[in-house]
């Protein structure tokens, strides 16, 4: 550094000190090194060995050289492509003209980062999208905008949520999980619906809707997480004579929405 000082004159001649011109000719405008020097009238190789010494990263320099090369708002033509969910490497690769690695370098020259982070995060949004598609074309969600239109008809504002890897409802603050039994079975000669909390833990919900589906029958329940069990749930059928356990949660949506 101290060798370096006196061919400087920086400070005399713009009366700023070396850190702060070269910090705002090389960091903030992007100049080369041989553009510095034109300025100073030195030579770029010592402009260079100074921006080292000085720890200052002439990053920009990049930038303007790819825009020089490919056309202005050629860097932002690459973020609005490689942004996209659907785009990759290729994508950008094919559209400037450049190799797929010459892409990934580019990336990391433009964020400070390497492209596998972004790419990681990337996989994990298709991923949740597909399963989120596959959510709104499945039965489940046939059975979850169901219980929002029993809601909605007693007043209540809901809206379905991601939890995890399961889905339930939000009805005002309350969380309500949906769960469903199709066939009953028999236990002690008796018809019952089984549930199970598979996938679903009992402190994730306020509210429980049980619905008992059999051919053309559907019943719901609707019972509060006190009352649920920790593991298995049986519902007695309801079309059967007996009153059963949980009869008086039949159809019980002012439960949930006296709670709005």
């Amino acid at each position: 550094m101290q060798a370096l000082q006196p061919e400087c004159g920086l400070r005399e001649a713009f009366c700023i000190d070396p850190y702060s011109f070269l910090k705002e000719k090389v960091e903030k405008e992007g100049l080369f090194d041989y553009e510095i020097a034109s300025l100073l009238d030195v030579s770029s190789a010592w402009i260079g060995k100074l921006r080292k010494a000085l720890g200052l990263n002439n990053s920009k320099k990049f930038l303007r050289r790819f825009e020089q090369k490919y056309g202005k708002g050629a860097v932002r033509k690459f973020k609005e492509i490689i942004e996209k969910r659907e785009n990759g490497l290729s994508d950008v690769a094919r559209y400037f003209g450049f190799t797929r690695e010459y892409a990934r370098h580019v990336y990391k020259k433009i964020y400070g980062r390497p492209y596998t982070l972004h790419y990681q995060k990337k996989l994990t949004e298709r991923k949740r999208q597909r399963e989120h598609q596959r959510f709104v074309r499945s039965k489940r969600m046939r059975n979850f905008m169901e219980v929002k239109e029993r809601l909605a008809s007693c007043g209540a504002v809901t809206r379905i949520v991601k939890r995890g890897r399961s889905y339930i409802m939000e009805v005002n603050g309350k969380k309500v999980a949906v769960k469903v039994s199709k066939r009953p079975i028999e236990i002690n000669g008796r018809p019952y619906f089984h549930f199970t909390n598979v996938g679903c833990k009992m402190s994730d919900s306020d509210f429980f809707v049980c619905i008992c589906a059999d051919k053309n029958k559907k019943f719901h329940f609707v019972i509060p997480n006190k009352d649920m069990p920790k593991s298995t749930l049986s519902i007695k059928d309801p079309s059967n004579s007996g009153p059963g356990k949980y009869r008086r949660y039949l159809e019980a949506w002012s439960l949930i929405s006296a709670q709005c």
